[in-house]
């Protein structure tokens, strides 16, 4: 092929793989932004919805165990319609079933779609070396390009359709997205199929640096979908701004800072040769978002502008940007025959704050505003620090993991 063929193949799949988030996100996001609509149509509960929530969550985390499995390891594009089915297939059927546990059950479901992650962040690495953060951060910042959509458009839509014929619609749109992607992919964007697992399994879990990476996005992936349904809460109580004019700014902070990282990720990586450099420079973007997530939770604490605080929501969303720098180093860390499995093992540890960060989030929600941001903040110095204690380990490439 030639270059401008290669890139415009790379260029594809990057497309499809933000289409493929953003769509399904926008979809999902239906379930809370409708809640209400739901809850009066079915008779549900405060209690029932939130069970749903949580489900949603524990699916979020089992999602990178069922990845990790050999049958899912040997098969990336299989993989990849499966996150697709396990959030389309609940779409159509919620609708359908006015029962508050099998609703439960099909949020469980759509969460697995998280599943599809450490496959897209492999093609970002691998498609575009040079800019691997901002590629990874695109692609995931179909993650709230689809909340944002989600929650504007959808219940816009609903009530010219009703919430059922919206539901069918993002349905339709999540079919369509799938199909596109196990077709137009080809077999060269996927991960290699590694067949030997048990001992690529046994490499990625006995190196200090899988732990110890894996949870510098805890506090990063905890604030970021944990803040997003306190934020009407807190920009009430604090300020009297209404809830969605704050949502709103911090769910397009969110997009923005995706962007934003991976231009500084680049500067930072500029000039650098060696994976140890390429390493260094994307860990020290990460403590710098978390830095700057601690200046915008003190900024928005102390305050009493309306402004101000609007403002110190965009830095504070600077948090975003830790999960593009943390899944652009599986391409960097581990060997590329094993780095797609080791995305996996990495999103199992990180993705723990999936199983308390609905729990803990009920419990905040009681707090006052002040130790809402404390907690923030908190989490953030946590994420700094212990980033910047990876700096002193030995990348598993260094040490010939999956030997």
């Amino acid at each position: 092929m030639s270059a401008r063929e290669i890139s415009a193949y790379r260029f594809k799949v990057l497309a499809l793989d933000l289409l493929f988030m953003a769509i399904n996100f926008s979809a999902l996001t239906l379930f809370s932004s409708l809640k209400d609509v739901i809850r009066t149509d079915y008779g549900f509960s405060s209690t029932e919805l939130e069970w749903a929530a949580i489900a949603y969550s524990m699916g979020i985390f089992f999602a990178f165990l069922i990845g990790h499995s050999r049958f899912f390891e040997e098969r990336p594009r299989v993989t990849v319609l499966f996150a697709g089915s396990c959030a389309t297939i609940p779409q159509l059927l919620i609708p359908l079933i006015p029962n508050a546990l099998i609703v439960a059950a099909l949020r469980f479901m759509q969460g697995l779609v998280m599943s599809s992650v450490p496959i897209f962040s492999y093609q970002g690495g691998k498609f575009f070396p040079g800019f691997r953060t901002l590629a990874v951060g695109t692609i995931l910042s179909g993650i709230f390009i689809g909340g944002l959509v989600g929650s504007t458009a959808g219940p816009y839509l609903a009530m010219i359709t009703g919430w059922r014929a919206t539901y069918l619609i993002f349905g339709v749109l999540m079919i369509v997205i799938a199909v596109l992607w196990v077709l137009l992919v080809p077999n060269e964007a996927l991960p290699p199929v590694r067949r030997e697992v048990k001992t690529a399994d046994v490499g990625i879990w006995r190196r200090r640096f899988t732990w110890v990476w894996g949870f510098t996005f805890f506090s990063g992936l905890w604030i970021v979908f944990t803040l997003a349904p306190l934020i009407h809460f807190i920009a009430e109580k604090q300020l009297g701004i209404k809830g969605y004019v704050a949502s709103t700014a911090l769910e397009s902070s969110y997009i923005a800072w995706s962007f934003i990282v991976g231009i500084l990720a680049r500067h930072l990586c500029k000039g650098v040769a060696t994976r140890r450099g390429t390493f260094r420079g994307i860990a020290v973007a990460q403590v710098i978002q978390y830095v700057l997530t601690v200046v915008g939770a003190t900024a928005a604490l102390i305050t009493k502008d309306p402004v101000i605080f609007l403002t110190s929501l965009f830095v504070v969303a600077a948090v975003q940007g830790t999960g593009p720098t943390f899944w652009s180093i599986p391409t960097v860390a581990y060997p590329e025959e094993i780095a797609s499995r080791a995305g996996y093992a990495l999103g199992l540890i990180s993705n723990s704050a999936a199983l308390i960060g609905p729990a803990v989030t009920l419990i905040i929600s009681t707090l006052a505003v002040t130790g809402t941001w404390l907690v923030v903040i908190g989490l953030s110095v946590f994420g700094a620090l212990l980033t910047l204690a990876s700096l002193k380990l030995k990348l598993p490439i260094e040490e010939g993991a999956g030997s």
